[in-house]
C-alpha cells in the first residue's frame, strides 16, 4: 500500500469519527447512519430543584462512538471497561436492580422536562388555588364574623329592653287598676303592736265635734312641720294639771314616728295611715293619792278631715269598722288595762287628742264626781296644741 492510500484511509477514518461525535446522543439511529446536526450548542445547566429530573432519571444513552444500543463496545486496552461508556452501563445496571428509573443526560433533560416540574413540591404547596385572593377572603370572613357577633349582641340588648319595657308597663297598669299613689319615703306604714298587749275598750266613750273656728289656723299641717317631741308637748305647763284641790302629775312621756304601734285594730291603724299620721306623743298621769290614772295621746295627721276620720275609727260604737282602740302605757297599774274606764276624743285641727281615764285599781267609779273631775283635768294636757294655734294665727295675721 502506498503512502497516498494509507493517508486517504486514515483521513476517512478521522472524518467518520468526527461525524459520529456530532450525532444526536438521544437518537437511536444505527451506527451506519450519519446525521448531521450542525454545530453543537452547549445547553445550560438544568434547574437545580428537588423535583427536577437528574441524570439517573434519563434513559440509557447511546455510546459516544455511534454504536447502537446494546452493541458491545470495542476493547480499548486494559482501561476499556473503565471508560465513560462503562461507567454509564454500570449506573444503568445498578438503577435496574434498585428499581429506580435511569437518569437522563443533561442536554436531553433540559429539552424534555415538563414546565410544571420546574417548580419544586414545596413551591407548589405554597401556591394557593385562590391566587392573590386569600387575604381578601380572610378579611371578608372576619368582617362577616364580627358582623354576626355584633348582630347577636344587639339582639340580646333589644330583648332586655323589651323585657324591661313590658315590666314597666305591667307596674303602671297595676298602679292604675289599684289606684295606688306613688308616695315618697315619708308615707306612714301599717305597723301594728306585738301580741300580748291589752285590748281594753272604754266603758264610756264620747267624741267631741270639730270646732273649725278655733282650730282653723292649724287645719292643715305645714310642709316643713317637725314631728312631735315629747319634751315640747309635755313641757312645764303640762307636767302638773290642777283643778281646785285636785292635782294630776306627769309620770312618764314618750313620742314615736310610727302612730300605728300605739293602737290595735286594723281599721284604726289603716285610718291613721290613710290620714298621713307621721308622729304621735303620749303621757301618763296619776294623782297625788295614786287613786286615779290618765293617759293623754296626741296624733299628728295631715289635715282636720283626716283627724276626724281617725276619731270615727276610734269610736267603739261605730259598727262600720272593726273595733280598735289605744294600747295603754304599762306603768304597773291595773287601770286602763282592765276594768272600768272612760275616754273622749277631740279633733284639734290636724291633731287628734285622746283622753283616757280610770281608777288605778280598775274598779267602778264612786257615786261622787271624782271621775268627772279627772276627765276635765286631763284635757289641760293639750295646752301645747293651743299654743300652736296662737302662733299660727299670728303668722297668718302678720
Amino acid at each position: 500500500m502506498s503512502r497516498s492510500d494509507s493517508a486517504d484511509r486514515a483521513g476517512a477514518r478521522r472524518s467518520r469519527r468526527a461525524r459520529s461525535g456530532r450525532r444526536h446522543r438521544g437518537d437511536a439511529a444505527s451506527p451506519d447512519t450519519v446525521v448531521d446536526t450542525g454545530p453543537v450548542e452547549e445547553a445550560g445547566p438544568a434547574p437545580e430543584h428537588e423535583d427536577a429530573a437528574g441524570p439517573e432519571d434519563l434513559p440509557e444513552e447511546l455510546p459516544d462512538d455511534g454504536r447502537a444500543a446494546g452493541e458491545a463496545a470495542p476493547a480499548r486496552g486494559r482501561r476499556a471497561g473503565k471508560g465513560r461508556a462503562g461507567r454509564k452501563a454500570k449506573k444503568a445496571e445498578k438503577a435496574k436492580k434498585n428499581g429506580t428509573p435511569p437518569r437522563r443526560g443533561r442536554r436531553s433533560a433540559a429539552a424534555e422536562v415538563d414546565p410544571v416540574s420546574k417548580f419544586s413540591a414545596t413551591a407548589l404547596r405554597k401556591v394557593s388555588v385562590l391566587g392573590d385572593r386569600p387575604n381578601n377572603v380572610v378579611s371578608t370572613l372576619a368582617e362577616q364574623s364580627s358582623g354576626k357577633r355584633g348582630t347577636a349582641v344587639l339582639g340580646v340588648l333589644l330583648g332586655l329592653c323589651g323585657v324591661a319595657l313590658v315590666a314597666l308597663l305591667g307596674v303602671l297598669l297595676y298602679l292604675l287598676l289599684t289606684d295606688t299613689p306613688l308616695e315618697g319615703g315619708d308615707k306612714p306604714a301599717l305597723e301594728m303592736p306585738e301580741d300580748g298587749h291589752s285590748t281594753l275598750l272604754p266603758t264610756v266613750y264620747q267624741g267631741e265635734a270639730q270646732d273649725q273656728e278655733i282650730f282653723a289656723p292649724i287645719a292643715e299641717r305645714a310642709d316643713d312641720a317637725e314631728p312631735l317631741d315629747a319634751e315640747k308637748v309635755f313641757a312645764s305647763d303640762a307636767e302638773k294639771l290642777e283643778l281646785d284641790d285636785f292635782t294630776m302629775l306627769l309620770e312618764n312621756a314618750e313620742a314615736t314616728d310610727s302612730c300605728t304601734r300605739w293602737v290595735w285594730g286594723e281599721d284604726l291603724g289603716q285610718a291613721l295611715v290613710d290620714g298621713g299620721c307621721t308622729s304621735a306623743a303620749r303621757g301618763f298621769y296619776q294623782d297625788q293619792d295614786k287613786e286615779y290614772v290618765a293617759q293623754f295621746t296626741l296624733f299628728d295627721l295631715s289635715d282636720a278631715e283626716a283627724s276626724s276620720e281617725a276619731a270615727t275609727a276610734l269610736d267603739p260604737h261605730d259598727h262600720e269598722s272593726d273595733v280598735g282602740f289605744l294600747v295603754p302605757m304599762d306603768e304597773g297599774v291595773d287601770g286602763l288595762h282592765q276594768g272600768y274606764s272612760q275616754a273622749s276624743t277631740q279633733v284639734m285641727g290636724h291633731y287628734l287628742a285622746v283622753y283616757w281615764v280610770a281608777r288605778a285599781d280598775g274598779g267602778e267609779p264612786e257615786e261622787d264626781t271624782s271621775m268627772a273631775e279627772v276627765n276635765v283635768v286631763a284635757m289641760d294636757a293639750a295646752v301645747w296644741v293651743y299654743e300652736q294655734v296662737g302662733r299660727a294665727k299670728e303668722e297668718q295675721e302678720g
